[in-house]
């Protein structure tokens, strides 16, 4: 009848497994694993912890766990039976050799009632290896959750790096547009075209041209002028206040602008102011 190691060390070689896989695979020294396939229990370890690493061998090889540790139940049962018998006969030699013969029937009576508890062993043996098993999967358990939190850690810093490149990003683009040249607002056409001031030929600082139009801001004011007859753009700005400027013209232009009282057009001698504030266009011939 095969021994429980000499099962375990030919379920292990018919599945081609090395000695130190089968370790690797069980998280079991495999000095462990040596003796137990030798059928030696005798190592330093408390019994539960032989239990748990013989049901965990036996479930790895695919070997009938409950059997295992039944024959392992009895192996050891066994041998402490031994150990008190041989214990008994050593003493009994000291003390009485022959006249004690008539008292061996009673001994083996009183040992042999003992095995029938071979078969209620399994029970709390089970228990015992199960709570022993759990310790590795508690193990398991805890690095799972170790990894899982240090993979959170890295996902959110990760989303933390793309979310301040974004507004960086943003921040970029939108300097970017504003610095870009500004968007021609919504110009709209008055009913009259300018209102002369008073004087203000003699006055005009311009020498009387028609060919050339100055533009004089005093305030902030957007400005177009448009030249007519071929569309061309002959200037395009925000005049700040004390800002003027003299273009040169061919025929008539269209001025757009956005604040009207901010605004003074020179034009053939004449000093002229648009009728209306606000947003409008004139047209100088």
């Amino acid at each position: 009848m095969q021994t429980i190691g000499e099962r375990l060390e030919e379920a292990r070689k018919r599945k081609g497994i090395s000695l130190r896989e089968a370790a690797e695979a069980t998280k079991i020294r495999s000095d462990f694993l040596s003796s137990i396939e030798q059928n030696k229990f005798d190592f330093d370890l408390p019994d539960i912890y032989k239990r748990g690493f013989l049901k965990n061998y036996a479930r790895y090889l695919k070997l009938d766990v409950e059997k295992t540790l039944t024959d392992y139940n009895a192996q050891q049962l066994s041998n402490t039976r031994l150990g008190k018998k041989s214990g008994a006969e050593w003493f009994g030699q000291m003390e009485v050799k022959k006249p004690e013969r008539a008292d061996a029937p009673e001994a083996e009576e009183e040992s042999s009632p003992s095995l029938g508890r071979i078969s209620p062993r399994p029970g709390p043996a089970v228990e015992e290896s199960d709570d022993e098993d759990e310790a590795p999967e508690r193990e398991d358990e805890s690095d799972k959750t170790f990894y899982l939190k240090i993979g959170l850690i890295f996902v959110g810093t990760l989303a933390l790096v793309f979310v301040v490149f974004g507004l960086i990003w943003a921040i970029l683009g939108s300097g970017g547009s504003e610095s870009s040249e500004p968007v021609e607002p919504e110009l709209r056409e008055t009913s009259s075209a300018s209102d002369m001031l008073t004087g203000g030929g003699e006055n005009s600082e311009t020498p009387a041209s028609s060919n050339s139009v100055t533009l004089r801001a005093s305030g902030n004011v957007y400005v177009l002028v448009r030249q007519k007859e071929d569309d061309t753009e002959l200037y395009r700005k925000t005049m700040s206040e004390g800002e003027s400027v003299t273009l040169e013209k061919s025929g008539p232009v269209d001025i757009l602008f956005t604040a009207g009282e901010f605004l003074t057009i020179e034009h053939g001698g004449e000093r002229m102011r648009p009728s209306s504030s606000g947003t409008a266009k004139i047209t100088i011939p």
